[in-house]
């Protein structure tokens, strides 16, 4: 099992090497099995690893200092349900989004025409992936942060890639915002190493309870950072400006999702987090749901629209840790599966979206309409993201939410009541202006961007979009297991 998961980080991450230099096909080909391969590894490893939970260490510390060896600082892996389940994200999007950019990253692009060799384009994005599988599978903060800082790395070259002005500024604006949350993620260590002595993800609970409350805080900060929650949530609009694959991979499996990573795991590995934690926790989440779904109405670009839906998932998420925190199994369950659930819809929305600017040049809501008749599968899977993404049964968003809303009623009391009925208003509101956008781009006149536009795109895309919009009906199956597995070991 400890080769296993080197492997899993090594291939990707090696991997990524060897792709820098590559040219003709094999610069399209090699980034694909590479993928494939550590999707195979990643659930190898999740199949053997399901349903305990294992550490395991290569004995080899990270730090020596002051004549201090941490046993908690040692590098290794863990693997649980919930390291499991994000695995399952993270390998197979990570598939799905390089195959899809063997046809998208090319000059054949009407949105952006990219010329070959793509080989750094690669291996940004495999590094990502492997940044991404390292960080799921630490077993302790310390090691999680070296990982945490490469997925900050790898999101600001991708952002970029493109070198256009507005491509450097998104990029360089998630490098300062998220790394500013990065400090405070510092700050969180270096109190967990005088305090408590130790890295592990369990250390908050050997803390005085006020020296827990801040550090939880430091903790939450850095989170917000990374999912691009209030106060840091402008950085994520902005960094729209990147290839839509490496905008689906963002949203759906990768940096944002660290961010309600770090907090699953704090609150699955600590039995004494204050009321407080989980209620500041709980209205931040619901008040950054509330600011995303009033900025839908103003945006005129699809891939900032999704961005705004991320940004408010991201708080669904949050608000179900923060229901387990406050005391709802139910809750927890239902944002914890809302990763898988929002991550395969959200991927498909973008990469649907992707699709359209492919073969249009466009993504300006303005600009299209009737893309029905031209483009069938496209719209059929933009259909099928909105449907799953807003909770209309038996699509994925549908069992999450429908878990986090029983949660909130569950707790009982003014607090719970009124952060449960905010948040079934939000779903609502996103469902009406996501139906109005789906009616406006599908239905109607074909419009002259429309009318000019090929075909459905090439197998690599196309083929893409049937496999997520089936993966919208199968998420919860998927997801549900590991999540019932974690309620139980949450909550006795």
């Amino acid at each position: 099992m400890l080769t296993l998961l080197l492997a899993l980080v090594l291939v990707p991450s090696a991997g990524a090497f060897v792709c820098y230099s590559l040219k003709g096909r094999k610069s399209d080909l090699v980034p694909a099995i590479l993928a494939g391969l550590t999707f195979i590894l990643g659930m190898v490893a999740t199949i053997r690893g399901y349903p305990q939970r294992r550490e395991l260490f290569l004995g080899v510390p990270w730090i020596q200092w002051m004549g201090t060896e941490l046993e908690t600082s040692h590098f290794g892996f863990l693997i649980d349900p919930l390291s499991s389940l994000m695995l399952i994200v993270i390998t197979s999007v990570g598939l799905f989004v390089v195959v899809y950019s063997t046809e998208y990253v090319s000059p054949r692009n009407r949105d952006h025409a990219f010329e070959k060799p793509v080989g750094n384009y690669y291996f940004w994005m495999l590094l990502f992936i492997g940044s991404m599988i390292g960080l799921v599978i630490s077993p302790n903060f310390l090691q999680l942060f070296f990982f945490w800082e490469m997925t900050t790395i790898c999101s600001w070259a991708l952002i970029s890639y493109t070198r256009e002005e507005k491509a450097l500024f998104g990029g360089f604006k998630a490098l300062i915002m998220t790394h500013l949350g990065s400090l405070f993620f510092l700050a969180a260590l270096a109190l967990l190493f005088v305090r408590a002595h130790s890295f592990s993800f369990s250390a908050l609970d050997s803390l005085d309870p006020g020296m827990r409350l801040t550090v939880f805080i430091l903790l939450l900060v850095a989170a917000w950072s990374k999912a691009a929650q209030i106060p840091f949530f402008t950085w994520l609009p902005d960094a729209m400006e990147a290839p839509t694959p490496v905008s689906a991979y963002l949203h759906a499996a990768a940096m944002v999702k660290a961010g309600v990573y770090l907090i699953a795991r704090v609150a699955v590995s600590n039995t004494l987090l204050p009321y407080e934690a989980g209620l500041v926790l709980g209205v931040m989440a619901v008040a950054t749901m509330i600011l995303a779904v009033i900025q839908y109405f103003i945006q005129d670009d699809l891939k900032r629209l999704l961005a705004f839906s991320t940004i408010g998932h991201l708080g669904y998420v949050l608000f179900g840790v923060a229901l387990g925190i406050l005391g709802s199994a139910t809750g927890f369950g239902g944002g914890v599966l809302h990763i898988i659930n929002h991550g395969y819809a959200k991927g498909l929305l973008f990469l649907s979206v992707g699709a359209m600017a492919y073969a249009t040049g466009s993504k300006s809501i303005r600009e299209l309409s009737g893309l029905g008749r031209k483009m069938p599968l496209a719209s059929a899977a933009f259909v099928v993201g909105l449907f799953a993404v807003t909770g209309v049964p038996p699509l994925s968003c549908f069992w999450s939410k429908i878990m986090i809303f029983a949660g909130a009623f569950e707790l009982g009391g003014g607090t719970g009541f009124a952060l449960g009925i905010l948040a079934i208003l939000e779903s609502l509101a996103a469902f009406a202006w996501y139906l109005f956008v789906g009616h406006k781009i599908i239905f109607g006149e074909v419009s002259p961007k429309v009318a000019l536009a090929m075909a459905d795109p090439p197998m690599a895309i196309d083929g893409t979009l049937i496999v997520l919009m089936v993966l919208c009906l199968a998420a919860p199956l998927i997801g549900y297991p590991f999540i019932q597995y974690l309620s139980v070991g949450c909550f006795g």
